[in-house]
């Protein structure tokens, strides 16, 4: 194998540039498998609004669109859509989570979904080939020239990597941004210079605005700066020491210069939204939704002086608000907010084993004590680790893409240490080929439906749906396959409960099957099937694996959760399963008069919020907000005894969920105490 040669004969300037030759080759096939998932793959889950929102910042600057993440990377990906007639949709006025979605699938449908989506997933996939050459030049600075193109391999063949590199998302964006810095700032503590240090501070602006988790750089740094320093003044061997005083200053002056490229992002605006547009709800509002006194103080504080603009410090507290209000569906479970075992089960789940092998040898060499690189280690060690904590404390859990930031880093270390065994030891190299091979393999495996990779040990791709959902294995990026498979499969009526429809519409991809609801649909209002009071179907049923995992409506109330024990008589893209007969879908069929019978309570007309109400009942006895709303009716019409049995019969309703459904259970026993 040519990456770790057992003997180097030819001159090394000739060695050079064939390691230069074979990471352009590596680096070519990487961005040529990422314009293949720009055209395979239908838009995901937030790759619409992610996008319209670039637009928005670049044409009109609008920052509070989609304050969620910062705009640096979504910026990025709208370039193509700057030398193009765009159509706006209107704005609706809701809330911005909702408005996002909304406005998101509209943006795309009016401007076409193909011309639109892919020139902004080439420039996502220029991003992933930007990291790659960024963790090329790393390791080869760190570790030489060899060490440099194993970790280049390992990460172009990385099949999660590749599953999520053209996406118009900010995790591959974050990842870049994040190396970058820690990159920059060892070759600052290598050799101090004005320069260095400068290009440190914008390496850090860039990443404070890639994504919000990028706050935490200088947290990162100031570790490693301090642990580098602790090392070399305490090393036996010589080691070159930067003054506390320079490291200090370089942080200091990094932080500076990031908060500036903050604000220079966002126009050094403090306002999120131009004209007479208003963010809703209000900072004010939002802000006071933070459960934590400490984190509402400060983030009130800054939004009162002005410390960082105004959509900057929305979004900071929205990453807290929202960790803990998505449900996170784990090993057959949906929990509200993630298990702190969620992220490392993702970890030992989707992470290739050749992956795993190799992170494991590089830890027992490096306890050892015999590979002397320790200012490396600890550039390369101090990021993972601090944000592997930092994810498994979240309440989130929603994909293992929230831990792609430290693997560019962890690539880099196994490179180095292998480049190390192999200089001890020639005949390693054949392990190193073999896993190298394995790596190369299982992600060609693992094709189609790469997004649902799991490693041989968890049973594959096939069997991911089993302990992880959502961005794990369904972002909603399966509608061409759906589409094939149904040109190719024709047969009579076709139903379709598809995760992302809200934000996506499987219709616009020429799909025509019946809505069937879900929670996205109805939350962003798009219209669904009608089943009056038969809740039955016959014909091809098609579910989205984030429908049944319960990811979109979690808990007991499920309508769908029954499909997860009856075997699919297909599975598309390892994300849709194919039912073929015919299916009582009441608790789905009711779901219409749930929200029909809420829109009449709250204009105030019980006697037909008590029919649709009644409806509903008979499709599903068991919804404890049929039985609520229908209590409530008829309380207001007088009838309290009828009204305190249907507060009971909702209290005892084997769909009432405790755990997602506790202001739900808080109203009934207050009712029921009456």
């Amino acid at each position: 194998m040519t990456f770790f040669p057992m003997k180097q004969n030819p001159p090394r300037r000739a060695g050079t540039w064939i390691t230069a030759l074979l990471a352009a080759i590596v680096v070519l096939s990487l961005f040529a498998s990422c314009v293949h998932t720009a055209k395979t793959d239908s838009v995901s889950w937030d790759e619409s609004q992610h996008l319209y929102s670039g637009w928005l910042s670049w044409e009109h600057g609008d920052f509070g669109y989609n304050p969620e993440v910062p705009p640096l990377i979504k910026m990025w990906d709208a370039i193509p859509l700057l030398y193009r007639d765009i159509k706006q949709p209107a704005y609706t006025g809701d809330p911005f989570k909702k408005e996002g979605f909304v406005l998101g699938q509209r943006f795309l449908v009016a401007n076409g979904i193909e011309r639109t989506l892919i020139p902004a997933r080439i420039m996502a996939s220029l991003l992933t080939v930007l990291l790659a050459v960024t963790l090329f030049f790393c390791a080869k600075e760190m570790f030489g020239n060899r060490a440099a193109l194993f970790a280049l391999l390992l990460f172009s063949f990385d099949p999660n990597f590749l599953a999520h590199g053209a996406y118009v998302t900010t995790d591959i964006g974050a990842s870049l941004t994040m190396l970058a810095s820690i990159y920059a700032f060892y070759r600052y503590v290598k050799f101090p210079s004005i320069p260095r240090m400068i290009v440190v501070g914008i390496a850090v602006g860039l990443t404070m605005t890639a994504k919000f988790t990028g706050v935490f750089i200088v947290p990162i740094l100031c570790l490693i700066a301090a642990i580098d320093y602790w090392q070399s003044k305490n090393a036996v061997r010589s080691v070159e020491t930067v003054s506390a005083r320079k490291m200090v200053t370089a942080i200091a002056v990094a932080l500076l210069i990031g908060v500036g490229c903050v604000w220079t992002i966002y126009h050094f605006r403090y306002t999120a939204r131009p004209d007479s547009l208003q963010l809703n709800p209000t900072s004010e509002q939002y802000l006071q939704k933070l459960n934590s006194p400490l984190s509402r103080s400060v983030l009130t504080t800054m939004s009162r002086l002005h410390v960082l603009p105004e959509a900057y410090i929305y979004g900071l507290a929205d990453t807290k608000i929202s960790a803990g209000s998505l449900p996170s569906y784990f090993f057959g479970r949906t929990y509200p907010g993630a298990s702190h075992w969620y992220f490392p089960a993702a970890f030992l789940i989707k992470s290739t084993l050749p992956f795993l092998i190799l992170l494991g040898v590089t830890i027992i060499v490096v306890f050892s004590g015999g590979w002397r690189m320790r200012r490396e280690i600890v550039f390369l060690t101090i990021p993972p680790i601090f944000l592997f904590l930092l994810s498994s404390s979240s309440d989130l859990g929603i994909g293992y893409r929230h831990l792609f930031p430290m693997f560019p880093m962890l690539y880099i270390l196994i490179g180095g240490c292998a480049d190390y065994l192999v200089s001890k030891n020639p005949k390693y190299t054949y392990g190193f080929a073999a896993l190298l091979l394995w790596q190369l393999i299982t992600t060609i495996t693992a094709r189609p439906g790469l997004l649902a990779y799991a490693n041989e040990a968890w049973g594959g791709p096939s069997k991911t749906h089993l302990y992880l959902s959502d961005s794990n294995t369904d972002w909603g990026q399966q509608l061409k396959a759906v589409k094939h498979y149904l040109e190719t499969h024709p047969s009579g009526p076709c139903y379709f409960a598809y995760f992302a429809q809200g934000p996506v519409d499987f219709r616009d991809y020429g799909i025509n099957c019946q809505v069937l609801p879900t929670g996205s649909a109805f939350w962003t209002g798009l219209d669904t099937m009608r089943f009056g009071d038969d809740p039955n179907v016959s014909g091809t049923v098609l579910i989205s694996d984030g429908v049944v995992a319960g990811a979109d409506i979690p808990g007991n109330g499920n309508p769908y959760a029954k499909f997860g024990s009856t075997p699919p008589a297909a599975v598309i893209d390892r994300g849709v399963y194919v039912y073929n007969g015919q299916f009582d879908l009441g608790a789905a069929a009711a779901l219409e008069h749930v929200r029909a019978a809420q829109e009449f309570a709250a204009r105030h007309d019980p006697s037909n919020a008590m029919r649709e109400a009644r409806i509903g009942e008979r499709l599903d006895p068991n919804n404890p907000e049929l039985h609520l709303i229908l209590g409530d009716a008829l309380a207001a019409v007088g009838d309290a005894t009828a009204a305190q049995t249907e507060y009971s019969d909702a209290l005892h309703s084997s769909e009432l969920d405790p755990t997602f459904e506790k202001d739900l259970l808080s109203q009934l026993q207050a009712k029921t105490r009456r």
